[in-house]
């Protein structure tokens, strides 16, 4: 079973798991669309974006293969 938990950017980046700042993490969402994390993005209406973390989690997993 996975942990489908949606978590907000100011929650993943105050969580000491990760080392991203609120700024770097907006980076990544802004540039979703290339760098694959797109999939583990969901937005809720016009500004709200919440991050599933497994799906965060398996994404830096593959950025360190790169």
């Amino acid at each position: 079973m996975t942990d489908q938990t949606y978590c907000t950017v100011k929650q993943i980046a105050s969580d000491p798991t990760f080392c991203f700042t609120v700024p770097m993490l907006r980076y990544y969402i802004l540039h979703a669309h290339k760098n694959g994390l797109a999939t583990a993005l969901r937005r809720v209406g016009a500004k709200k974006v919440l991050i599933r973390r497994d799906l965060f989690i398996a994404w830096l997993e593959k950025q360190a293969r790169r």
